[in-house]
């Protein structure tokens, strides 16, 4: 689990966020107009020493990244009720209640109980009045009532509530939480600058360059005693919505309380790219937001996606980044943004491309994650946790859940990386509240991916762009192909015309002229005239070449390539799996005899208690002979010990079964292999004749019993090993036959059954 970073995020005295803090000055208890309270309620010790130790374990096992800084103590305390209380002189009321945290670095609260009448204000001061958080004031109420804070820096602190003499005892106001911070200042220093290593490169150093706008949608968010990064994303409702995505390993409770930190960064000037500086300087540290709502989450691929109470102000330049959720292997690069080690903006680079893989990360087995084998520049570290992974196209791909890499000095340690894979984050579950498709694509356009979005309208006025080619794309059975891919408006005015040119194999010599009316993120599917294809490999290219009459301006959506293979007189099978509770440990591959994989599938979702999950897969092949590879990653196969067991078949054009399991053989540890042939020219006759004969056991591994039905009396029985050697030849005459097997070893053979009405040939397996 990767980065969080706690401690640095809300030091400075005074924060000016955009509809969330506002600068009313001094509170009363600093001003010294008012006794300050000498009554203090204590929380216990925290061991400062053995929480750090275990921190530093944590990341030098790759295990858990978030930058914790503080201990949360649960309390239930109504302030208004139990805080001292002074009349002012104005008929105003100043209530003030004390926390004590023994050795404390610092001190936050989050209020699970929030709201304010308007006129009345909300401190949290340190007991030395050298820094205070607030006010907060009528404006942070919102409607889960909850409110976190920022960080006191002392050992005492008191929450100071003011209320006009006209709505005197019409707050609420109860405390949930107290959240002790035990980092040592010496080492984390008053703002938390230069804490991350020294191999880290600030985000506007010249690795940044061109990843602007990425960069002001990222921000770090503070969440109880800990801290992690994450970023804004866009929908397609073509309206701006503040959805926020981080890694679910931060944490999903308290989400009302989180405080969120936008463009804290260095200036260009000033960015420190990879070296030891001493120099302290800072970014701005006053534009925050406070609250959010969750939508979202599942550790699966290790994502949660919040919206903010407030949008953050366009004014401070922020960004709402693009993401593409294909979970395509063609990802060449690889770029996070972050906040290591509670420190300022932070770019990373990787100029090789990423790998899939599945791995067990905080409680799930199965997190699908893309894997950083090494950082090319840069690294992530405790307070990265959330990041967005970003591909060369700048869209984002992933948030960092964990791994061990670090600095050794200026240079990184040459370690790994996961971030949660925002492909399959996209679809997961039955429920909005599982996934992502239902929050950044409400009008269910099918885009497999967006740009980004600049709320300050910083965007192409008309833009066309394409998407999700289909109909020539992987194994197609025929000679005939009917292209089609998506239109749509990625532009700000409305999309009514667009040229394109397409064709096969680099000869773009055809052309599509489309009229329509999209807004914004419209979509309209186009089906291009049939075209007619040779046997083998092809590339099918199409590019809008003009929008709106004009040539268009938004070049890197304007194109589509898919590659597929034309299969001449093939064979369409079936391949009916239905999975046992267990789904998301199931996975398969179709290969051909060379081992090279055709199909593959997996990345399911775990039925309902007692019930199987039903999938269909088609595929064309030639005829000729392919194994079927199913895996566990459990290593009990599709067996579960109260629902049913899973099974599957496969069948070909004809409806032929050539391949099965059932529920009896299901328990096939970590994965099972089984050979099957398809012949594409079978006609009914054929057909007819295959069903007469059965053979049972299969598999087997003593006895063979071989039936006929209708009357198909069997004449003899020969069976073969892949080789073609001949191994056994029975003459029967019968309708039945039971052949000894018992001396063959294990694997697939063929067995061929003579008939008076014709030659069947199957395949069992000997195990």
């Amino acid at each position: 689990m990767k980065k969080i970073i706690y401690s640095f995020l809300f030091i400075s005295l005074l924060f000016n966020g955009f509809g969330q803090i506002t600068d009313l000055g001094l509170p009363q208890t600093v001003r010294g107009k008012i006794n300050k309270t000498k009554i203090f309620t204590e929380m216990p010790l925290v061991d400062a020493v053995a929480q750090i130790t275990q921190d530093e374990q944590n990341r030098i096992d790759g295990i858990d990244k978030i930058y914790r800084f503080g201990v949360e103590h649960a309390v239930n305390t109504n302030i208004i009720s139990e805080a001292t209380k002074q009349t002012l002189p104005n008929g105003d009321v100043v209530y003030q209640y004390g926390i004590y945290c023994p050795n404390a670095i610092s001190i936050n609260l989050i209020f699970n109980q929030f709201e304010l009448p308007a006129g009345a204000k909300l401190y949290l001061v340190a007991n030395d009045g050298k820094s205070f958080s607030g006010a907060y004031t009528s404006i942070n109420n919102n409607v889960n009532k909850i409110l976190g804070t920022e960080l006191v820096y002392d050992q005492k602190a008191i929450i100071e509530l003011v209320e006009p003499k006209e709505v005197v005892g019409k707050s609420i106001l109860n405390l949930g939480t107290v959240v002790h911070g035990y980092k040592n200042l010496d080492n984390f220093m008053e703002k938390s600058l230069g804490q991350a290593g020294s191999c880290n490169v600030d985000v506007n150093c010249p690795l940044g360059i061109g990843w602007g706008s990425q960069r002001n949608a990222v921000a770090c968010v503070v969440s109880g005693g800990g801290i992690c990064s994450g970023s804004l994303v866009n929908n397609t409702s073509g309206t701006t919505i503040p959805y926020y995505l981080t890694a679910n390993h931060c944490g999903i409770t308290n989400t009302a309380a989180w405080v969120f930190r936008f463009r804290w960064e260095r200036t260009a000037a000033n960015a420190i790219c990879a070296t030891t500086n001493s120099i302290d300087n800072n970014g701005p540290t006053n534009l925050t937001i406070n609250g959010c709502t969750l939508k979202a989450n599942n550790s699966s691929s290790d994502f949660i996606l919040v919206e903010l109470n407030t949008a953050p102000n366009p004014a401070w330049g922020i960004y709402y980044n693009g993401w593409d959720h294909s979970d395509a292997l063609t990802v060449t690069q690889a770029t996070g943004i972050h906040h290591p080690n509670g420190d300022i903006k932070k770019i990373s680079r990787e100029n090789d491309a990423p790998t899939q893989q599945i791995t067990s990360f905080n409680g799930n087995a199965n997190t699908n994650v893309w894997r950083i084998a090494n950082w090319d520049n840069g690294v992530t570290e405790p307070g990265s946790s959330g990041s967005p992974l970003f591909d060369q196209n700048h869209r984002t791909i992933g948030v960092l859940s964990g791994g061990a890499s670090a600095c050794s000095g200026t240079v990184d340690n040459n370690q790994y990386d996961i971030y949660g894979r925002f492909g399959t984050g996209w679809d997961l579950g039955t429920t909005p509240a599982t996934r992502l498709k239902d929050w950044l694509d409400p009008t269910n356009t099918g885009l497999l991916f967006i740009d980004g979005n600049d709320p300050a309208g910083m965007e192409i006025n008309i833009d066309g762009a394409i998407q999700n080619p289909e109909g020539a794309i992987g194994r197609i059975c025929g000679n005939t192909i009917s292209p089609k891919f998506s239109i749509y408006n990625a532009g700000i005015n409305a999309l009514t015309s667009c040229t394109i040119s397409y064709g096969l194999d680099g000869n773009n010599n055809m052309t599509y002229n489309w009229t329509g009316d999209l807004t914004k993120y419209g979509v309209d599917i186009i089906t291009l005239p049939t075209l007619t294809v040779s046997a083998g490999d092809h590339i099918f290219t199409a590019t809008i070449i003009s929008s709106n009459g004009s040539a268009d301006i938004g070049a890197s959506n304007n194109s589509i390539t898919s590659n597929f293979t034309a299969v001449l007189n093939g064979d369409m099978i079936d391949l009916n799996l239905n999975l046992d509770y267990w789904a998301s440990e199931i996975s398969w591959d179709l290969l051909d005899l060379s081992n090279n994989i055709l199909y593959t599938g997996g990345g399911y979702s775990d039925a309902n208690a007692g019930a199987v999950t039903p999938i269909v897969e088609h595929f064309c092949v030639a005829s000729g002979c392919y194994f079927f590879r199913i895996k566990d990653s459990n290593g009990d196969g599709m067996t579960s010990t109260s629902d049913p067991s899973g099974s599957y078949t496969i069948t070909n054009s004809a409806g032929g079964v050539v391949a099965e399991m059932t529920t009896a053989n299901a328990n096939f540890g970590s994965m099972n292999t089984t050979q099957f042939c398809s012949n594409s020219v079978i006609g009914i006759e054929e057909y007819l004749l295959d069903q007469s004969i059965t053979i049972a056991p299969n598999p087997a591994n003593e006895n063979l019993n071989i039936q006929s039905k209708n009357n198909n009396q069997i004449e003899t029985v020969t069976i073969y090993n892949l080789a073609g050697q001949l191994l056994i030849e029975k003459s029967v005459n019968e309708n039945t036959s039971q052949i000894d097997i018992s001396h063959l070893n294990g694997g697939m053979y063929i067995v061929k059954v003579q008939t008076q009405f014709g030659l069947v040939v199957k395949q069992i397996v000997v195990q």
